[in-house]
């Protein structure tokens, strides 16, 4: 059995030396990670941890309206319930993971906190994993913990989080793409097959910076930045966004949105059989030799 628990500075880490220092007997199966704040810490560390070894890992901060670096213990907060909501998602107990608040004077808080994730690991077993977690990108940490640990998987939507923010499209969508040629990190594609224009989402590539939402405010305001599913962050392209394609009148050849076409005003003539009939045009129409 192992728990790690990530420990800020200021209050947590110095109520557990303080614990040592009384001769509090706090469960040696407890890892403890110094950190400067608990507000630093990031659910790929936690879900990195399960995944390498840890049965239950927590985060220790200093007392909600004392933190040192005035709200890193709440974001530590927010993170820790947005890494339960992961492990709900892939049938892992959300009691393997918690978060506990506590002053530098009170390290009977610290140990109570070791033998309550101690007891909680007794009561559940031991973590079983599938395979080792790759590091590649905090999400893609993430998603291959995840995976390493996951019982089940069931798409749901995951609370939002600073970080964890990306695209979301409405019904106004009309296909156009400009998303994709405006995207810095590439997280977007657009591709045409089957009949269909379909756009995907890479969510592990997504810095959520905006930019697709700006640039679409100046055609059909159909993309907010929300929070992302399960599936977008564990898969690696998420199709998004689909739309059936027109065919050219002339040629036959599937090539654009019905919306798009209704937004230009344009006929069902694909830009190849326009820039043909406009040749031809020019050559009939002609005057002289």
């Amino acid at each position: 059995m192992r728990v790690v628990g990530f420990c800020c500075n200021e209050c947590a880490y110095a109520a557990a030396d303080l614990a040592g220092s009384t001769h509090r007997v706090h469960p040696p199966e407890v890892l403890v990670v110094r950190i400067p704040c608990s507000g630093i810490v990031d659910p790929s560390w936690l879900v990195y941890a399960l995944a390498k070894g840890a049965d239950a890992v927590f985060v220790a901060g200093c007392r909600k309206g004392e933190c040192h670096y005035v709200d890193g213990n709440f974001k530590a907060e927010s993170r820790v319930a947005f890494v339960k909501e992961l492990l709900k998602s892939v049938g892992v107990e959300p009691e393997r993971v918690e978060m506990f608040f506590m002053a530098a004077s009170e390290p009977h808080k610290f140990v109570e906190a070791a033998k309550e994730m101690v007891r909680r690991v007794e009561e559940l077993g031991p973590l079983e994993r599938k395979g080792a977690p790759k590091r590649e990108g905090k999400k893609g940490v993430i998603a291959s913990s995840l995976l390493a640990i996951a019982k089940t998987v069931i798409d749901a939507p995951l609370p939002e989080i600073p970080g964890f923010r990306v695209p979301n499209f409405s019904s106004e969508c009309i296909g156009c793409g400009a998303c994709v040629e405006t995207c810095p990190e590439r997280a977007l594609k657009v591709r045409d097959y089957n009949g269909k224009r379909v756009i995907e989402l890479n969510a592990r590539r997504c810095t959520s910076c905006g930019k697709c939402v700006e640039v679409c405010d100046e055609v059909e305001k159909a993309l907010t930045l929300g929070g992302m599913t399960l599936k977008q962050l564990l898969e690696e392209w998420s199709v998004v966004s689909a739309h059936d394609l027109v065919e050219c009148e002339v040629c036959g050849r599937p090539f654009a949105t019905q919306r798009e076409l209704d937004r230009s005003g344009s006929p069902k003539v694909c830009p190849s059989c326009k820039e043909r009939l406009s040749a031809r045009a020019m050559v009939v129409g002609r005057v002289g030799p």
